[in-house]
């Protein structure tokens, strides 16, 4: 499921391009960073796992000691952040806004909150799934108690 949102992040930082470049404000470099961000790693996120070599790569990386949806977490969680932070500069610049229309900062803050729902949802499924596989891990390990008639009493980790 948390795929299924990669395309829409990307699509929706083009609308979000397109909201912040009609505003014409020379102040805005915190959005614009935002949304350049958010649509490189989305645009990039979405062809990897198109081509399907998230694990080949993270293997070629980190020599497989990190997962894809560990760094899929990361990213999700940090650009969340930035998410959040650029909603409310958005509607903060749509009140300072005196002389001009506030109408692209108001469009663009409505669509920043489209765009952390976006990267928070696939970021809590991320987390309840590693959650959950270490919690399994966990379950399977099976220590024995002590026996006096027997040479390995416990079992090794």
């Amino acid at each position: 499921m948390p795929h299924f949102f990669k395309p829409l992040q990307a699509l929706n930082a083009i609308i979000l391009a397109i909201c912040i470049g009609s505003t014409a404000s020379g102040d805005n470099g915190i959005l614009w960073f935002t949304i350049i961000v958010s649509l490189i790693i989305s645009a990039a996120a979405t062809v990897i796992f198109a081509l399907r070599i998230q694990d080949e790569l993270m293997e070629s990386i980190s020599n497989g000691s990190v997962a894809w949806n560990v760094v899929e977490l990361v990213y999700s969680f940090i650009l969340a952040v930035l998410c959040v932070i650029s909603v409310w500069l958005s509607f903060s610049f749509a009140n300072r806004s005196l002389y001009g229309t506030s109408a692209g900062y108001i469009a663009s803050g409505l669509f920043f909150i489209v765009q952390t729902i976006f990267y928070v949802v696939p970021c809590t499924v991320i987390y309840r799934e590693v959650q959950a596989s270490s919690e399994a891990e966990r379950q399977n390990i099976v220590i024995e108690p002590a026996h006096p008639f027997r040479s390995n009493a416990y079992q090794d980790l």
